[in-house]
C-alpha cells in the first residue's frame, strides 16, 4: 500500500511538473505573438525558436519563426523552418507559396518550381497561376539581355537608400535616419527617412550628393512625388491616432499622405495639408503624381482594396482630387501592390509580392487600355534583369523611356540600395 502511495505520489508530481511547464511554454508563445503583432520581429524569433527546441515539431511556431525570419529579410534562416510546415499534417495551399518563395530567396529555383507545380491546381486562381507559370520559368529571362543594371555604389551606404525621382537637374532619393525595416505598416516613426539630391551625366558620374534641404526635416517614409511644376511635394509619414483625435483603448500608427508647398518650405510654419481622403482606418502611401499632373495614383488597404495594399487613383477635377478609384484587378492583387510609377508614355510600373515573379517583391508594367471600362491592359513581369530574387521596387524612368532608376536590395539580402539600368530596345 504504502509502495501504491509512493508510485501514485510519483505520478501526480510528474504531471503537475509537466503542466506547469506546458503553461509556462504558453506563456512563451503568447509572448512571441504579441511581439509578432507589434512587429518586433527580432526578438518574436527567439521566442518562437526558444519553444522550438522543446517542441520541434510545432506547426505553429514554426510558421511563425519562418514568418518572422522573412520580415527580417534572412531568407537562409527561415528556409530551416518551412520543411517543418510543410511536413505537417495542418499545412495549408499558402504554407506550401510560402514556402516556395522562400526556395526562390535562396536560389533553389527548381526546388521551388516543384512547389510551384503542386500549386497549378489550385482554386485559388492567383495561387494556381504561380504554377502555371512556372511551367517554364525560363521566360523571366527572354529579353534580359537588352536591360543592363548597375549598382550606383558613390549614393549607397551602410543604411538603405530607395525611391529616386527626377527634378530639375536633380535625382532625389530617400536615405533611412537609422538601420529599420522596410514594412508597410508603421509601428513608430522610426522608419522615417532623408531626402538626398545628386547630379549625374551618362557617364554614370555622379557628383554633389548631399542633404536635398536642411529645413525639410520632417518625418517622410517611402515613395515621394512632386507636382508638375515642382511647387508641392507628396509624401507620406506615420501618424498616430492621437495626433489625428482619433480614439482608441490601443495606441496604433497608419501612414497617411500629405503635400508640401515648398515656398514656405524656410518659413517656421511651412504650408503642410493632409490629403482629403486620409483615413486612420488604413494607410496611404506611395503618392505618385502622373507627368500631366491630373492623376494621384498611391498605395492604401483602404475599403475597395483586393487584399493587402491596392494601388488607388484620384482624378484632379475643379481645383480638387476626385474620390480615389481601385485602377482594377489587371493590377491589384491579394498580397502587396505598392511604389507606383507612371512614365511620360502613361504606362504604369509598380511591385507587387503576390503576382507571379521571381521572388521578393517584383516590378511590373502595364500600357493604357483603350477599352473604357479599365484604365490597364493586364501587368505583366518586367523580367530579369530589373527583377532579381529579391525585393525590387521604386522604379522611375528619365526622360525618353529607356534608362531610370530602382531600388533592390538584391546586393545582400538586407539594406535597400539604388540602382541605375538601360534598356537598350
Amino acid at each position: 500500500m504504502k509502495t501504491l502511495r509512493i508510485l501514485l505520489f510519483f505520478i501526480l508530481t510528474v504531471l503537475w511538473c509537466a503542466g506547469f511547464s506546458q503553461q509556462e511554454y504558453t506563456k512563451s508563445l503568447l509572448k512571441a505573438d504579441k511581439l509578432y503583432i507589434k512587429q518586433e520581429y527580432d526578438l518574436a524569433v527567439m521566442l518562437y525558436v526558444e519553444y522550438l527546441d522543446q517542441y520541434p515539431r510545432d506547426y505553429y511556431a514554426a510558421r511563425q519563426a519562418a514568418l518572422c525570419y522573412e520580415k527580417l529579410n534572412d531568407p537562409n534562416s527561415a528556409i530551416d523552418y518551412w520543411p517543418m510546415v510543410v511536413e505537417s499534417m495542418q499545412v495549408t495551399e499558402q504554407d506550401y507559396f510560402s514556402y516556395a518563395r522562400s526556395l526562390l530567396s535562396n536560389n533553389r529555383v527548381p526546388d521551388a518550381q516543384k512547389v510551384f507545380l503542386l500549386l497549378a491546381k489550385s482554386q485559388n486562381s492567383g495561387l494556381a497561376e504561380w504554377g502555371k507559370v512556372y511551367k517554364n520559368p525560363a521566360r523571366f529571362y527572354m529579353d534580359s539581355s537588352f536591360t543592363k543594371v548597375f549598382e550606383a555604389k558613390v549614393l549607397n551606404s551602410n543604411l538603405s537608400e530607395s525611391c529616386p525621382f527626377f527634378l530639375g537637374e536633380k535625382v532625389l532619393y530617400l536615405r533611412d535616419r537609422a538601420p529599420t525595416l522596410r514594412i508597410f505598416s508603421p509601428v513608430s516613426d522610426r522608419g522615417t527617412q532623408f531626402i538626398f539630391a545628386f547630379t549625374r551625366n551618362d557617364s554614370l558620374q555622379f557628383s554633389n550628393t548631399t542633404l536635398y534641404n536642411k529645413f525639410l526635416n520632417i518625418p517622410i517614409y517611402g515613395q515621394i512625388s512632386f507636382s508638375p511644376d515642382g511647387s508641392l511635394l507628396y509624401f507620406c509619414k506615420p501618424v498616430s491616432n492621437a495626433d489625428m483625435d482619433f480614439p482608441s483603448p490601443y495606441p496604433f500608427n497608419k501612414y497617411q499622405l500629405y503635400t508640401l508647398k515648398m515656398s514656405t518650405l524656410n518659413d517656421a510654419h511651412p504650408e503642410i495639408k493632409p490629403f482629403k481622403y486620409n483615413n486612420m482606418l488604413y494607410d496611404f502611401m506611395h503618392p505618385c503624381v502622373s507627368q500631366d499632373g491630373n492623376r494621384l495614383y498611391f498605395s492604401s488597404d483602404m475599403k475597395g482594396s483586393m487584399g493587402g495594399k491596392d494601388i488607388f487613383v484620384c482624378e484632379w477635377n475643379n481645383n480638387d482630387w476626385d474620390p480615389p478609384v481601385n485602377v482594377g484587378k489587371e493590377i491589384n492583387s491579394v498580397g502587396h501592390d505598392v511604389y507606383p510609377h507612371v512614365t511620360q508614355q502613361g504606362e504604369l510600373y509598380y511591385s507587387s509580392n503576390f503576382r507571379p515573379g521571381m521572388g521578393g517583391l517584383d516590378i511590373f508594367h502595364a500600357l493604357p487600355s483603350k477599352e473604357p471600362t479599365k484604365m490597364f491592359e493586364e501587368a505583366k513581369n518586367a523580367g530579369a534583369n530589373l527583377n532579381s530574387r529579391y525585393d525590387d521596387f521604386g522604379i522611375y524612368f528619365l526622360y525618353g523611356g529607356t534608362k531610370g532608376y530602382l531600388s533592390s536590395n538584391r546586393k545582400n539580402g538586407s539594406d535597400d540600395d539604388i540602382f541605375y539600368f538601360s534598356i537598350s530596345r
